[in-house]
């Protein structure tokens, strides 16, 4: 039997706080929004720091099995289950703390609710203010969960746990295999920090185009544009292009041969989180007429001098995020590059036969990611698929 419970009847509502700063020489670890791995849904960033650094937001104690959930830009899903070794440290009052009722419902069953897509689109929904879209604890506390016999409870959570371990283990495949290329680029030209073969050296302008994209939200005449599919940051990821959400975009027809997107360009992201910078993918002719919004550059190479899979590397390497880090503009948690700082991108030039033989490799390579990056996707539709199957019964209605 499924019965539909609110949150704050399943949960312990006070979950305690604490202020660090009332002893300045004590030490604690810090969990803020941006501890959270959104994408393996894990704390992995968390802070060792003394009651004197603590932010005034460090204020909510912690014990394990607790489930965080960010009320910060709910759509983003930062959640996470708090890890025996977090037990009785201090979160960020960003995120609504729920502390199961063990005799209601167990607290990997209300982690793997806070996943569900029907949670984080009720949530969203609730999303007030434009430059901080936030909800409220109490809003968090109001979404209803179905609740079934602990017993059910604990099959369910076996199953997605036994699903979670194979996408886990298909994640690593994925990461291992784009570990390649960037070992077989240093195998190959050495670390362009130090340049130990003394190759030539010369700013990105001199080798490459770097053409901007289209700003958003512009109004056209009826009859002065045209609708085309467009590359956006999220859609450009580290050494290959996530094409699960494309969206499209008005242009002028005066500005489509600009724009559009050729097999060999480079698309890099102007900005983001600052480990990101340098972030780029090579476009393939994976989409028939497609443009760039103006937060990602496209880099048109002049083949003669360097081949594209090798600037991709190239830009992608330590020594290109260490070029893009030191030039960037930096607010909080968010750096940027713009075009002039792009186009000065100090470009290490290996002969072009040299640069042939990296090419064919790594094409190879790519081919593998692709399968792994394939076969991951799978993995977690079927994932969420099981979510959407566990949190949609009939009396969740």
């Amino acid at each position: 039997m499924t019965s539909a419970m609110r949150l704050a009847d399943v949960v312990i509502t006070t979950t305690g706080s604490r202020n660090p700063a009332k002893k300045p020489n004590e030490e604690f670890v810090y969990v803020d929004v941006a501890a959270i791995d959104n994408e393996v849904k894990s704390i992995t960033g968390a802070k060792r720091m003394t009651g004197a650094e603590a932010p005034s937001r460090a204020r909510k104690v912690l014990r394990t099995g607790d489930v965080l959930v960010s009320t910060v830009r709910p759509n983003l899903n930062a959640v996470a289950l708090v890890p025996e070794a977090l037990d009785d440290q201090i979160a960020s009052t960003g995120f609504c703390v729920l502390r199961a009722k063990e005799e209601v419902v167990l607290p990997k069953y209300l982690f793997y609710f806070v996943r569900s897509r029907r949670f984080i689109d009720e949530l969203t929904k609730l999303v007030s203010g434009a430059l901080y879209p936030a909800v409220t604890d109490r809003q968090v506390l109001e979404q209803r969960i179905p609740v079934v016999p602990l017993e059910e409870q604990r099959r369910i959570v076996d199953l997605l746990a036994r699903a979670e371990g194979i996408m886990s283990l298909r994640r690593e495949a994925q990461t291992k295999a784009q570990a390649i290329i960037p070992a077989l680029f240093l195998d190959m030209f050495g670390d362009p920090v130090t340049n130990p073969k003394g190759w030539p050296i010369t700013p990105l302008s001199e080798v490459a185009q770097v053409i901007s994209g289209i700003a958003k939200g512009r109004k056209l005449a009826a009859g002065e544009g045209i609708e085309l599919p467009y590359m956006r940051v999220a859609n450009v990821k580290d050494g290959y292009l996530d094409l699960g959400e494309v969206k499209t975009i008005e242009i002028k027809h005066t500005e489509v041969d600009k724009l559009l997107i050729q097999p060999g360009d480079l698309l890099m992201t102007e900005g983001g989180d600052p480990d990101k910078l340098g972030r780029a993918a090579l476009w393939s002719g994976e989409i028939d007429r497609c443009v760039h919004q103006n937060h990602v550059f496209k880099v048109r190479s002049d083949r003669s001098r360097v081949l594209p899979s090798y600037l991709r590397a190239l830009a992608s390497s330590t020594y290109g995020k260490a070029y893009f880090l030191s030039v960037a503009k930096k607010t909080t948690g968010i750096a940027s590059i713009n075009k002039t700082q792009l186009s000065a991108f100090p470009v290490v030039l290996p002969p072009p036969l040299e640069q042939v033989a990296f090419t064919d490799r790594a094409a190879s390579i790519a081919a593998i990611v692709l399968q792994q990056t394939a076969a991951l996707k799978k993995v977690e539709a079927t994932f969420q698929a099981l979510l959407a199957r566990a949190f949609n019964k009939g009396g969740y209605e």
